[in-house]
């Protein structure tokens, strides 16, 4: 059984953008950047007995100890992929992970840990993997890179409804003048989503609830910003929605599609929020409606378009009692496949989990070694004894490596899951963590 490599850039869509197309008003966030460039470190949990971690900016030790002791037995490399002296840090910053990996220095840590002829497992194929493949000599078979870019725009999911004979809702404009006259009409029944093609997690869906603002983007679209770029976006009525959930699914090299689970999700506006295991309810109500069927179509025709792998479909339950099964198909790993994975690690009868992110900013530095050493002692640190508790999935993201910060201050994230025996026990969990992390020097921004 040959190891596997395990890495990847998470906001994968910022990478497969084409330069020429049009962009909504956006501010850019170079501290938020600098936590999703930190969040690789979850990918620990994709990985078998020997396989290889890499992240871009290195593990704490303390962190990699700690997942030890959950008999998390991987490799991964302790320092940050640096490029040489003579590259600019702000290109360092641009690359995602599989571009800087062709980029590196001989005789880095990755030389030292990747034996010749693993199998690569990327959280998404994405510009650069095929050079980092062929640079460690990596075993090849994953889909063409424009493939997936195409399979993951906002267009390919809203035509699989109606290649699927889904109801679509979905309006796609080529133009500023599309987009007004489009947008005027949807204003009559109510607000709608302006979907940028490659938006993700809260950035690139554009709420519209009056005329002003759509004027306000269109002059946006018209300015000199987005002068010669191409307009395309997906206009879609805001769904009055009562749950938001995802389907996770494997489609192997020969065409064969494994369910693998279902996660309700709590999203904060359009961003991830919280993830946790579905209703039973939920499950139910999916059966009687053909769902899993419906998921099986959506992956035979990702199959005859040339993508295999991972795919999350992110689904909603509408008040007014209907399945919307399709909103979104995201061809590569997701945050559900890795409480997916947290749970098949756990394998914990009669054990609820979720997956849960808390906001933080810290003035000077914190050890995040105290901070596991304060949950320990506070019983709230999970340990496979114990079986419930609070597992820290990063460390890099509470306090990373942000080229914009000034004067000490800084914002992160802590991801974590929590296994739990009942609400009770789980509110008591979040408010033992979040008093660990008050004492421990965080200031949580929630």
């Amino acid at each position: 059984m040959k190891n596997a490599v395990h890495c990847g850039s998470l906001e994968s869509e910022r990478y497969w953008r084409e330069e020429d197309l049009a962009t909504l008003p956006s501010i850019p966030d170079a501290r938020a950047m600098a936590i999703v460039q930190a969040m690789d470190e979850m990918l620990f949990v994709f990985c078998g007995n020997g396989d290889i971690l890499l992240t871009r900016h290195g593990m704490d030790k303390a962190q990699y100890d700690y997942l030890q002791s959950l008999k998390y037995a991987f490799k991964t490399n302790m320092n940050p992929l640096t490029l040489g002296a003579g590259e600019p840090g702000t290109m360092q910053n641009a690359l995602n992970v599989f571009e800087l990996l062709g980029r590196l220095d001989p005789g880095q840590e990755p030389d030292r840990l990747i034996p010749e002829g693993s199998l690569l497992e990327p959280f998404a194929v994405l510009p650069g993997t095929q050079e980092a493949v062929r640079r460690y000599k990596l075993l090849p078979g994953l889909p063409d890179e424009q493939t997936v870019r195409k399979v993951n725009t906002k267009t390919y999911s809203a035509a699989m409804r109606d290649r699927l004979s889904l109801p679509n809702i979905a309006q796609i404009v080529h133009s500023v003048e599309e987009l007004l006259q489009s947008g005027q009409k949807l204003l009559e029944r109510g607000p709608f989503l302006i979907k940028d093609e490659y938006g993700v997690s809260g950035k690139g869906n554009q709420l519209v609830d009056s005329e002003r603002m759509l004027r306000r983007i269109a002059g946006y679209l018209e300015s000199s910003r987005n002068q010669d770029k191409r307009v395309l976006f997906v206009l879609e009525p805001l769904l009055d929605r009562e749950t938001d959930f995802s389907c996770q699914f494997h489609i192997d090299p020969e065409g064969r599609i494994s369910i693998l689970s279902v996660q309700q999700l709590v999203n904060h506006g359009f961003a991830f929020g919280e993830s946790h295991s579905p209703e039973p309810s939920l499950l139910e109500r999916l059966d009687r409606e053909g769902y899993w069927e419906i998921m099986h179509n959506i992956g035979r025709e990702l199959y005859a378009d040339g993508y295999y792998g991972d795919v999350c479909v992110d689904s909603m339950l509408l008040r007014d009692g209907s399945l919307a099964p399709l909103v979104e198909i995201n061809a590569r790993k997701s945050m559900s496949l890795i409480k997916h994975n947290v749970d098949r690690h756990l394998k914990q009868e009669g054990m609820h989990t979720c997956l849960i992110q808390v906001p933080l900013a810290t003035m000077g530095e914190v050890r995040y070694g105290e901070l596991l050493q304060r949950m320990e002692e506070t019983g709230i640190l999970f340990s496979l004894e114990e079986g419930e508790g609070v597992i820290p999935l990063t460390s890099g993201t509470l306090q990373p490596a942000d080229p914009s910060r000034s004067s000490g201050s800084s914002k992160g994230k802590l991801y974590a899951a929590l296994a739990y025996r009942n609400e009770d026990r789980k509110n008591k969990l979040t408010g033992k963590l979040d008093e660990s992390l008050l004492r421990t020097g965080y200031t949580i921004l929630r």
